[in-house]
């Protein structure tokens, strides 16, 4: 048998490089489809938690005579920040503690920061997590709308007290529209140990808390007309108007008086940092894009397909729009 001696042919300088470059290629194409990808994946977990929610909400509403519960309640008044950090009295509960009753088994409507055996191991649930959010075991990630669900230590403030037609307890579902909004992708805090630990549970900052005020509570119901009858390009109760979309970005302090990150408001982190998810009152979950450009004075903006009227409830009895 006989063999060639010719040696083998190596690849050439040349040659290796052409492939190093065609793998770096390849690396620079698939790399922003498998961001896209795990985004994607994750707006998709988010929706599916804010459907469990939504569930929850339904089974506290069928025990409670069809009321949803409040989003924040203390039993003396609140001290500034006892919404963001919590506190050790066992007469504090937010909406996510409550909902702990109808999402586990031993469940009960338990403090915000004690479970009742005294432990904190369960205070933050991955339930209560968007997976596009910071820390899974250090905050809970959704808010919710402060019509339906209002915080009772605001509403009934004295300097409140002589509000006509105030929303003092959670609306009942017979109450709101099937496109009315119940739960939305929150900002998180920053300044805590461990960061992102504490949040704003209910969403008095949307849309610059144009519907966070009882002395105005013609704002938080559906109309067709202001006080004269009229709808005017400019009135505020406009129900196709865009909201203000907010800075979004997550809260730097959870004292700060400035609003800095607008505590409590939308934080729009799905898609390209310009979506949101949220739960509505028929069940469904959607995502939605903020508002770009926006104009406060008339609403006009490019996208915006969060709208005023998807936070108002039906008016009362006997309501009539002022201001």
């Amino acid at each position: 048998m006989v063999r060639s001696s010719k040696p083998r042919r190596g690849f050439t300088l040349v040659e290796l490089l052409v492939v190093i470059g065609i793998i770096a290629v390849l690396i620079g194409i698939l790399l922003p489809v498998i961001s896209r990808a795990r985004r994607q994946a994750n707006t998709t977990a988010c929706m599916a938690t804010l459907r469990s929610l939504g569930q929850a909400l339904y089974i506290y509403a069928a025990e409670n005579k069809g009321s949803l519960p409040y989003s924040y309640y203390t039993a003396a008044p609140p001290t500034g920040n006892a919404e963001a950090a919590g506190d050790t009295d066992a007469t504090v509960y937010v909406w996510w503690s409550v909902l702990r009753s109808c999402m586990r088994r031993g469940g009960s409507p338990d403090n915000s920061v004690l479970n009742n055996d005294g432990s904190t191991s369960t205070r933050f649930m991955k339930a209560f997590m968007c997976a596009e959010g910071h820390d899974p075991d250090n905050g809970c990630d959704f808010g919710t709308n402060m019509v339906a669900m209002p915080e009772l230590n605001w509403e009934s403030h004295p300097f409140n007290a002589s509000t006509s037609n105030p929303i003092i307890r959670p609306a009942k579902f017979t109450q709101l529209y099937p496109d009315n909004i119940l739960m939305f992708d929150a900002t998180e805090l920053i300044d805590t140990s461990p960061p992102f630990a504490r949040q704003y549970v209910c969403g008095y900052y949307v849309d610059g808390g144009s519907l966070a005020i009882p002395q105005q509570a013609y704002l938080r119901y559906r109309t067709m007309a202001d006080a004269r009858g009229q709808l005017g390009a400019t009135s505020p109760l406009r129900n196709e108007r865009p909201i203000d979309p907010g800075k979004n970005k997550d809260c730097q302090s959870a004292l700060s008086g400035s609003g800095d990150g607008e505590k409590g408001n939308i934080r729009w982190r799905h898609g390209k940092e310009d979506a949101a998810n949220f739960l509505f009152q028929d069940g469904t979950v959607r995502t939605l894009g903020m508002t770009r450009a926006y104009n406060p004075a008339i609403g006009t903006n490019n996208r915006g397909d969060v709208l005023h009227s998807m936070w108002r409830i039906k008016s009362p009895p006997g309501f009539q729009p002022r201001g």
